[in-house]
């Protein structure tokens, strides 16, 4: 604005138009709500070239109930005086200025008026400082002032009356001076006599050693410094203003080829800064839902930056190119990367090298790269992978790994870059960096999985390297070991890493090992699998395991581990739920294998669970499947024994289960005291167990409903003869006690 104003012809002074603008200036420097627009206000009236608005400025300056506007004043001042653009009058400031020292009690703004009056010579400004220095009734405030402006000038004679200022009988003013001196580097003695000899020194050496003396010089660069620090400031500032009103029309428009097309002109814009952000902005595009094929004049503005002469344009650019692997980049990559000097933006170029030429081989990729290409990008990856820093030494395993796993390379070719892993691994050491060999091992180990094109070459060189490090104290390493010797034989590694893997410190490799077993173990892992059922976080995963290596075993096999599930103590037996679908298991088994005694076995078993879980509904459910498969009658009397004997074992809570059963014995024939049923419920009265409520039963079996009761006089004789037993051991049921 300023530079506007100052290349602007000079307006006829006293028009109405540029008296109004005037005050506008003036209104805006004394009420500005920011530092910045009150000093835009002060620049445009200094270089207004009209006597008003210069004189608007001497009258702000005058006027110490203005502080923020004498500052933006003085600030305005030595922006002129370091940008040495010509003020008209300037000398009519001189006056203004020392009136700032004379009135100011601000130091700060005391101190910029002093950098402003070092736009004139000591010689205009010598009289009228000095002057205030030594006036004994001025305020001690002012003579400070004054004192701290001489320090500023760069004139022997102002040294030399800081020198003389040392004898002043004000010692507050002595004080000041020395402190003055001793930043411009000078050791002041305490001596009078040494003092005058500090003095005859200075004058014999002359005002040129005065002014190569570094410490003074320092001085005196301070404002300079300091305007540079506000200039980049500024400058950030409407940076950040600018590239916000850009995000703001962007975020306004609908359409995706106004959008598309705003970005192409902000990828053309000259300010690095403005490219920096469309470039940002496509990466956002890029990882956010909307992953759109871009226009061919934005891929070939893109794909220009990697040669911009700003490197954080480059490495931008890198960036946004490894994410848009489907771009054909090859060619500018690898231009650019034979003449990059920058260490990280070669490496980000690199990275997006790398996953260009990875899609550009896959057999959906609509890319093509020659073979030429693919290769250099190899020998590329094989340098990265070798050099010293750990983040670089990664990407070139990664892309070496991305790379083999395609067709398209000789077996002589393949070995080269498979060693080339190999031998950088070894290279890393134990005691480097635990992390890159874990990492390394991984890409080998995923270069024997069997979607790799190179698992034979891969699985015959790593194979012993795997081995080896199964010994490795790291767990990283350990388990990429173990997952390398996984992808190479899966049977052999589960033989090999079971006995004591199982039991690693490691609960990655642990896990590993449990879901391996899970996908092709067979009966000899259930034993180890057993042993982690009752340990915390991994005991699921081991019964999901046994699951598996059930579901593809005989009901022999499950049928040995009925027994074993069922003695297991706490915490390491099986959950109710886990039993059901054990039993469950066993239950389907049994029927595809026609075993009716192991599918009777198992329906009896859920029977009883549910029935101790209170699900009344499956319970009857298992016990009708019971019942409907005997053959005959003795199968059947056998049955309903079973599933009686479950009841009364659980609890008092099954009565109604317990009195069903019985119920549909009555309904085919009479029950006396000699059959199994009556002996079993004889003995659960003459000996219930804990927790069970005998009264309960016979409530139950006394409402059981016969259609015939002539025809079951045995039942009637046993029913009573167990109330008189129940009533004999004061066991008399709940509405009888009450009567």
């Amino acid at each position: 604005m300023a530079q506007e104003a100052a290349s602007a012809p000079a307006t006829t002074p006293g028009s109405a138009e540029v008296d109004k603008q005037i005050r506008i200036y003036k209104t805006t420097l004394l009420e500005g709500k920011d530092e910045q627009t009150r000093l835009d206000a002060a620049t445009l009236l200094l270089f207004n070239g009209n006597g008003e608005a210069r004189k608007e400025l001497l009258d702000v300056l005058r006027d110490p109930g203005h502080p923020e506007g004498r500052a933006a004043v003085c600030q305005a001042l030595i922006i002129a005086r370091e940008d040495r653009k010509p003020v008209a009058n300037k000398e009519e400031f001189i006056e203004p200025l020392i009136g700032v020292l004379s009135t100011e009690i601000d130091p700060s703004l005391a101190e910029q008026a002093a950098q402003a009056l070092l736009m004139f010579s000591y010689g205009d400004i010598q009289g009228q400082l000095e002057r205030l220095v030594d006036d004994n009734g001025a305020a001690a405030t002012a003579r400070f002032n004054a004192v701290g402006a001489l320090k500023y000038q760069p004139d022997d004679r102002a040294i030399f009356k800081l020198l003389a200022l040392l004898n002043s009988s004000e010692a507050d003013v002595a004080g000041e001076s020395k402190k003055a001196l001793e930043l411009l580097g000078f050791t002041v003695p305490a001596d009078p006599n040494a003092l005058q000899a500090m003095a005859e020194g200075v004058r014999q050496r002359g005002p040129e050693a005065y002014l190569k003396n570094p410490l003074i010089m320092r001085n005196w660069l301070v404002s300079r410094e300091t305007r540079i620090h506000e200039l980049t400031a500024s400058v950030t500032l409407w940076e950040q203003k600018y590239l916000a009103a850009l995000g703001t029309l962007y975020d306004g428009l609908a359409d995706e080829n106004g959008r598309s097309e705003f970005l192409l002109r902000q990828l053309n814009a000259p300010e690095p800064s403005v490219k920096l952000w469309a470039v940002a902005k496509l990466e956002e595009l890029r990882k956010g839902t909307s992953k759109g094929k871009l226009s061919q004049e934005l891929e070939k503005a893109v794909l220009g930056l990697v040669s911009h002469r700003d490197r954080r344009v480059r490495l931008k650019t890198a960036g946004l190119l490894t994410l848009m692997w489907e771009l054909d980049s090859t060619q500018q990559l690898l231009a650019r990367l034979q003449v990059e000097e920058d260490a990280e933006v070669r490496h980000g170029l690199f990275v997006a090298l790398g996953n260009a030429c990875y899609y550009a081989s896959l057999p959906t990729s609509s890319v093509q790269v020659p073979d030429a290409v693919r290769k250099e990008t190899l020998e590329l990856a094989v340098a990265f992978l070798n050099q010293d820093d750990a983040q670089r030494t990664r990407s070139g395993a990664d892309v070496v790994r991305k790379l083999l796993e395609q067709d398209g390379l000789t077996p002589q070719d393949i070995e080269k870059y498979l060693m080339a892993l190999a031998e950088r691994y070894e290279q890393v050491g134990p005691t480097v960096n635990h992390g890159l060999r874990g990492e390394l091992l991984s890409a080998m180990s995923v270069l024997c999985a069997e979607q790799s094109v190179v698992r034979t070459q891969a699985a015959t060189l790593y194979g012993r390297v795997f081995e080896k490090a199964l010994g490795d104290g790291v767990e990283s390493v350990r388990l990429a070991a173990v997952e390398g010797l996984i992808n190479i034989d899966k049977g052999a590694a589960l033989k090999r890493l079971r006995a004591d893997f199982s039991r690693d410190p490691s609960a990655a490799i642990r896990a590993r090992l449990v879901d391996l077993a899970g996908e092709i173990g067979g009966q000899e892992d259930l034993d180890w699998l057993s042993k982690k059922l009752g340990a915390g976080t991994e005991a699921g995963p081991a019964w999901q395991a046994m699951l598996k290596i059930f579901r593809r075993s005989n009901t022999d096999v499950m049928g040995s581990w009925t027994s074993r599930f069922e003695s297991m103590p706490a915490p390491n037996g099986l959950s109710a739920e886990q039993m059901m679908s054990w039993l469950a298991l066993l239950e389907q088994k049994a029927r595809g294998e026609n075993k009716p005694d192991k599918l009777r076995e198992a329906r009896v078993k859920l029977f009883g669970l549910y029935a101790a879980a209170n699900d009344v509904a499956r319970a009857t459910e298992y016990m009708n499947l019971v019942l409907g498969s005997a053959a005959n009658e003795d199968e059947k009397s056998v049955a309903v024994s079973q599933l009686l004997d479950v009841c009364l074992q659980s609890g008092s809570g099954q009565t109604d289960l317990a009195g069903a059963l019985i119920e549909d014995h009555l309904s085919e024939k009479d029950l006396g005291s000699g059959h199994p049923l009556a002996k079993s419920i004889s003995a659960f009265l003459e000996a219930p167990p804990a927790g069970a409520d005998p009264n309960a039963l016979l409530t139950q079996l006394r409402q059981i409903k016969v259609k015939e009761p002539d025809k079951r006089p045995l039942w009637r004789r046993l029913l009573a003869e167990w109330e008189a037993f129940a009533k004999a051991h004061k066991a008399i049921p709940a509405e009888k006690a009450n009567n």
